[in-house]
């Protein structure tokens, strides 16, 4: 690994049912009639800057998967919970698809998350594959002031030209900001720049990771029944299992093992818990991408072609099966059970819900002892979303082996061989578990192709007359 992209990811990485509403004659998938109190912003177009580049941007091309990207500084007054006002400029990354016919009408907005003191948009990382094959709109929200400004890892900070017109008020006017930046996602109007280059939005969906997800629960939790422009939410890995009001939108609630806890989620119908067994709160798939990925962006290096873009990715999505040094490296990568595939469902399921009124299966609880999360003989979390690296594991998820991330421990290929004597042995009971976790609704079908894809090579770990046969492999019909 190269120095300068080791040492930027050490600092990268040290972060700790209800139909959609009726829609105005305003513009097409327009706010919602009934309110009307968000301001519309004002989008421009930054200058080019020093790096002639967005900071944080695609660090793979879009072209072949029928994207643009587009950044834009967003102005306008914002209103803080006591009433006060204050004018702001911050900024956006839309990624959406060129043309109509590639458009789900769906726009994802990522309340990036600054935990580090700088912008880590977890979802749409997580979460890409499944973006950009469905083709939805994803959008980095810039929503809180640490991320902007002033250390070499933030915008102003890496690039003062570009992004010198960005001034935050602080983030008690955060949540009117990002407000009035889903308004402008769904609203065309004569004299403003439209994000979405004239496609039609249908739904405007939010998610945020750790402190973004506790800065989502309280947007829901005081801010969107008085403004309505959102239509449902991703919590992930933050907030809390209880509201003070019933929902007025969909809320699918995504947690890993370091957010276990025995009390009961709400029974608001519009309300979903999914806690997903062997996961940390921070993972292999966000830290490989990220230092093989955004890393180099940082330095200008330009965004990897499509066959780069697979094999980073390829090698992002190792669930332990193939040792790799970063396995036990804490917070840079080390956990490996796989969120992202439990992300892309969840995603996939909330816009589902939105769009048709059909709420997620409810799903099994973790399993408490004494009030702690159980495991197994392997050191595997017990209960819970039981995706398949965790129902026939090749390794020990130490989910909560350090604060915001996790260890991997691959077994040694005796102990594989111990508990399934041959690749076609271990191969079928993979393929049980990944067919159960697409039927129950855990799991997508090109995410459980992908699954028995990569299954494909544990085969290195067994001698050539255990090896068997690596089978194609079709899901079953999607359930829940």
């Amino acid at each position: 690994m190269p120095t300068r992209a080791l040492l930027a990811l050490t600092l990268l990485l040290g972060l700790g049912g209800a139909p959609a509403l009726a829609r105005t004659p305003e513009a097409p998938g327009g706010r919602p009639a009934a309110h009307r109190t968000v301001p519309l912003p004002t989008l421009t177009r930054p200058p080019v800057g020093l790096h002639g580049h967005p900071m944080w941007d695609s660090w793979h091309t879009l072209k072949p998967f029928g994207y643009v990207q587009r950044e834009y500084l967003v102005s306008g007054t914002a209103t803080a919970a006591g009433g006060a006002t204050a004018p702001y400029t911050t900024r956006i990354i839309v990624f959406r698809p060129k043309s109509e016919r590639r458009f789900n009408g769906s726009v994802l907005l990522d309340w990036v998350n600054v935990t580090a003191q700088f912008e880590n948009a977890v979802d749409s990382m997580e979460a890409r594959e499944m973006l950009l094959r469905e083709g939805f709109a994803f959008v980095h929200v810039s929503a809180q002031a640490a991320g902007l400004c002033c250390t070499p890892l933030t915008p102003q900070g890496w690039d003062p030209l570009r992004y010198a017109a960005i001034s935050h008020p602080g983030d008690q006017y955060s949540f009117d900001m990002f407000a009035q930046v889903a308004r402008a996602m769904r609203t065309h109007k004569a004299g403003h720049l439209d994000p979405m280059g004239g496609l039609r939005v249908r739904r405007v969906l939010a998610a945020g990771q750790s402190q973004s997800a506790d800065r989502l629960y309280n947007y829901v939790r005081t801010t969107q029944a008085a403004t309505g422009v959102i239509d449902g939410f991703l919590i992930h890995g933050g907030g809390q299992k209880r509201f003070p009001r019933t929902l007025t939108v969909p809320v699918l609630h995504l947690l890993s093992d370091r957010e276990a806890s025995p009390q009961g989620p709400s029974n608001d119908p519009r309300y979903r818990m999914w806690e997903v067994a062997g996961t940390a709160h921070s993972d292999y798939w966000i830290g490989y991408q990220s230092v093989f990925g955004l890393t180099p962006r940082l330095v200008d290096l330009p965004p990897q072609d499509r066959g780069d873009y697979r094999a980073t990715i390829s090698a992002a999505g190792n669930y332990g099966q193939i040792p790799a040094p970063l396995d036990v490296a804490c917070i840079v990568a080390g956990a490996t059970m796989p969120m992202h595939y439990a992300t892309s469902t969840a995603l996939h399921q909330l816009d589902r819900w939105v769009r048709t009124g059909k709420a997620p299966p409810v799903t099994p609880r973790y399993t408490f002892r004494a009030g702690k999360l159980a495991t197994d003989r392997h050191h595997n979390t017990r209960g819970g979303i039981r995706l398949p690296p965790i129902e026939v594991p090749v390794a020990s998820y130490r989910s909560t082996a350090c604060p915001l991330g996790g260890l991997t421990i691959p077994f040694g290929n005796p102990k594989i061989r111990a508990l399934y004597p041959s690749f076609d042995v271990y191969q079928a009971q993979m393929r049980k578990a990944t067919d159960t976790a697409v039927r129950r609704g855990w799991l997508l079908r090109p995410d459980a192709a992908d699954q028995m894809r990569r299954v494909c090579t544990v085969r290195a770990r067994y001698p050539a007359s255990e090896r068997g046969t690596c089978r194609s492999y079709t899901p079953p019909a999607f359930g829940g």
